[in-house]
């Protein structure tokens, strides 16, 4: 009942997102957008995206080696795109995860690190997102600074970062040891293999290098298969946006989506789109036009992994 409710409420929030943009856009004009797009576009937006993508799995392929998980790259890209397929044509945000650890954990039964590397793949991506959203809004303050709504979300970006921050600086405090033994008065309620797990991931602390690095590639990533994927996009539509205008808002719309508040954050990223995009004056439908480009491409490009998804589950 806990789990139907949680995807009512979800179900709830995405037809309420859907139903503002349908009525903020004109969906006539979208489609003679979407016809006069050039394919060179279409097919340079795919190169970038590929490009990003093999970021990505290099960064996941980087947190499992030092869990002892040694594939190859191309092992590691093929599992990242078939969790996307997952994630896209599965209804569950998790399932791409699970998907993804199980694929490289099976060969040496090796669950939870497996398990542990995808978490902080996620986590370091959302880490990395957040950095590229504070960097650029400082470089363009001028701009954000007369946003009210972007000048508070910057805001509790910052917060957020400054939390993770201030765990990192005071880790090696016996206040974290004290809340990480089993003797704790809950810890008889927390169930073994959930121990196991924080003690695996727990593990990536013990290395200075291996997090600060797996940061590095999600900022890669970040510029290359969000923010100029989504640019290409942009470029097609023939939009003049200032390009500190543009990167000022695109990761914060990459964090707001993020969010597990919608089903596979569908009408919340739309939102975002439409509504950050609008402070540029970037017109609704054309926004729009690009988000739904964007969903569909990634969809379209994640689909050439259902081979390998059927072939897994043999």
């Amino acid at each position: 009942m806990k789990k139907n409710t949680k995807f009512i409420i979800k179900l709830v929030v995405s037809v309420v997102f859907l139903l503002w943009i349908i009525y903020r856009v004109n969906w006539q004009e979208v489609l003679t957008l979407l016809a006069q797009i050039k394919i060179g576009y279409i097919i340079l937006y795919f190169v970038i995206l590929l490009i990003g993508i093999a970021v990505s799995a290099q960064k996941w392929r980087m947190l499992a080696k030092f869990k002892g998980i040694e594939l190859s790259l191309g092992a590691f890209f093929k599992f990242y795109l078939a969790g996307t397929f997952v994630n896209n044509f599965m209804p569950s945000f998790i399932g791409g995860d699970t998907f993804r650890a199980y694929q490289i954990g099976k060969v040496e039964k090796k669950y939870a690190e497996a398990a542990s590397s995808v978490v902080m793949d996620r986590l370091t991506g959302l880490f990395g997102a957040t950095l590229l959203t504070l960097f650029f809004s400082v470089i363009n303050f001028s701009t954000i600074s007369t946003k009210h709504i972007l000048l508070v979300l910057n805001a509790g970006v910052l917060l957020s970062v400054m939390i993770v921050l201030l765990f990192f600086v005071t880790r090696q405090m016996r206040f974290w040891e004290k809340m990480t033994v089993r003797n704790l008065s809950f810890a008889k309620y927390v169930p073994e293999k959930i121990w196991s797990f924080v003690k695996e991931l727990s593990h990536y602390h013990s290395d200075s290098g291996v997090l600060g690095r797996a940061v590095a590639w999600s900022m890669a990533f970040g510029l290359i298969g969000l923010a100029a994927t989504n640019f290409v996009l942009f470029l097609a539509l023939g939009v003049q946006i200032n390009i500190l205008d543009y990167l000022s808002v695109i990761f914060l719309i990459s964090f707001i989506s993020a969010l597990p508040i919608s089903i596979n954050n569908i009408g919340v990223k739309e939102w975002a789109y439409v509504t950050f995009f609008g402070f540029f004056g970037v017109s609704a439908t054309v926004v729009i036009t690009v988000a739904i480009l964007s969903r569909f491409l990634q969809m379209l490009l994640s689909f050439f992994a259902l081979p390998v998804y059927l072939g897994s589950k043999k």
